[in-house]
């Protein structure tokens, strides 16, 4: 039997890169147990800078880009073309690979699309470069995300109906209104019976409050309990022009009412609804003698382009 003497050995923690690409997440540094040589100089870690956040590049006149790469993998990028009164947005996943980063797109314009592309990618404090074959581009650091709709330059459009008592209404003269980050949307809209015909107005907001986080799709319901969150407001007017009506809604007696988002951004809006509007004042009735309004089958379908 021959026996074996232990060498001496110092042991270092080297760098090992793990990438969770799955989640589209910045790289992450391990430390891996391995051993070196006695008088080996250790190898400095340095940490990488993440360019999580929100970025932007304006060239005066001309062009505007914004840039947020999330924390949860997700990109979203505006280009305003400032001269032209024009404006465009993409969103998808974003990856750093290396040295590099990689933008998968999946919708372009509120409509799906896809494209990757791929930047070698610096930071440095307040200043984000990328550079790909056509040159280097460097942002800076904005404080918030903007959308086309904070510049103008487009409309809302596609469709708002719903039943009113049993009657299909198609809505239209649309102001709408999203924040995202704070849970908010509003629509309102006048209206007639029927394309091309003439009458009254009428009048159909709906409102959404998160009243904590930010909005998402899901469904809202009619609640008025104070500090209730995930609520739906509800207004349906036959007279907006009446002095003696004030119009139908949900804040008193507590009535149904439900509007389910299937998808929701700040240049996007679809989903479902239907609400039951009671009198607004107690005591007041329509010109019509009716006491209440059944708003069924409500469907919103709406883009900003």
């Amino acid at each position: 039997r021959r026996s074996v003497q232990p060498t001496r050995a110092l042991t270092r923690f080297a760098p090992a890169i793990i990438c969770e690409s799955r989640f589209g997440r910045w790289c992450l540094l391990a430390l891996v147990a391995t051993p070196i040589a006695c008088g080996e100089t250790p190898i400095d870690v340095v940490d990488p800078v993440s360019p999580e956040g929100v970025w932007q590049v304006t060239v005066p006149g001309s062009l505007e880009t914004t840039l947020r790469l999330a924390d949860d993998g997700t990109f979203n990028r505006v280009v305003a073309n400032l001269s032209g009164s024009g404006c465009s947005s993409s969103s998808g996943t974003w990856r750093v690979n290396g040295d590099a980063l990689v933008l998968q797109t999946n919708v372009l314009e509120n409509e799906p699309g896809t494209a990757t592309e791929t930047f070698t990618l610096s930071v440095d404090g307040s200043t984000l470069s990328l550079t790909d074959g056509s040159g280097t581009v460097s942002f800076a650091a904005a404080g918030a995300m903007v959308s086309c709709v904070d510049y103008g330059f487009g409309s809302w459009t596609g469709s708002f109906t719903a039943e009113v008592d049993g009657t299909p209404v198609t809505f239209s003269d649309l102001e709408v209104r999203i924040d995202v980050d704070a849970g908010e949307l509003e629509i309102s809209a006048d209206a007639q019976a029927c394309d091309g015909c003439a009458g009254v107005p009428i009048e159909l907001v709906l409102r959404v409050d998160t009243n904590a986080g930010a909005l998402e799709a899901r469904a809202y319901t009619v609640q008025n309990v104070p500090g209730a969150t995930n609520t739906l407001f509800g207004l349906y007017h036959p007279e907006p022009g009446s002095t003696s009506f004030s119009g139908f809604d949900t804040t008193r007696l507590s009535p149904p009412g439900t509007l389910s988002l299937s998808d929701v951004g700040a240049e996007r809006a679809a989903g479902t609804f239907s609400f039951r509007g009671n009198p607004r004042v107690e005591g007041e009735m329509a010109s019509g003698g009716a006491t209440f309004v059944e708003v069924e089958e409500g469907r919103i379908d709406l883009v900003y382009r």
